[in-house]
């Protein structure tokens, strides 16, 4: 690929890679507003392609009956998780990554936290949540023991079933893609830049 086609690649929607590498982004001496620029890239990428594909199936899920949406919901949503901590921890390739990454989301993540009840251990679940979830919708796109709903809380884990409220799962994503893109605007998150820096730049091959 020459790197003139490269160049013209859209990373997202809204912006190619020669408009990233047109930005002056040094996590220790920062201009911030090229840094607000790149957080807008990765706005525009997650939230465009995946979060609001994703919300438009909802709106057109909730006047069907049945419901029948649940799991492409779901699916996306499973991508956009395991994304958003690849960011976070600057991992550049998710091969033999995605059971770490998509555990030390959930597991860290306060609204699963939340849906937990006494005695379940927030690793444990996440796995498998993972399980169920994103390998079994990703794999095969099917589940035999997850039922992917409307109602009730985000998540709940009773007799061997996870019960998902999709409406409320996805809420809860966006808002944390939210305050991620909110801690890479604080120009004092210098870690979280060099890390989402270093997977951004190999996403546009520098």
């Amino acid at each position: 690929m020459s790197d003139t086609t490269s160049r013209s690649l859209q990373i997202s929607p809204k912006y190619t890679v020669e408009f990233w590498r047109g930005l002056d982004l040094d996590p220790e001496n920062p201009k911030q507003d090229h840094w607000l620029k790149a957080i807008d890239v990765l706005r525009d990428r997650i939230g465009e392609r995946f979060i609001k594909p994703a919300q438009t199936l909802i709106d057109v899920d909730k006047d069907s009956k049945p419901h029948t949406f649940g799991f492409a919901i779901l699916a996306l949503d499973c991508l956009v998780l395991e994304t958003i901590e690849g960011f976070k921890q600057g991992v550049i390739n998710h091969n033999g990554q995605s059971t770490r990454l998509f555990k030390d989301f959930l597991s860290n993540w306060q609204p699963f936290i939340d849906c937990l009840g006494n005695g379940m251990v927030a690793t444990t679940k996440a796995g498998e949540f993972y399980s169920q979830g994103r390998c079994a919708l990703h794999h095969s796109g099917t589940t035999d023991k997850m039922t992917v709903g409307i109602s009730g809380p985000m998540v709940r884990f009773e007799n061997g079933q996870i019960f998902v409220n999709r409406t409320v799962f996805h809420s809860e994503l966006e808002a944390e893609l939210k305050r991620y893109l909110a801690v890479l605007a604080d120009p004092n998150s210098v870690d979280q830049r060099k890390r989402f820096l270093l997977k951004m730049n190999s996403v546009c091959g520098i």
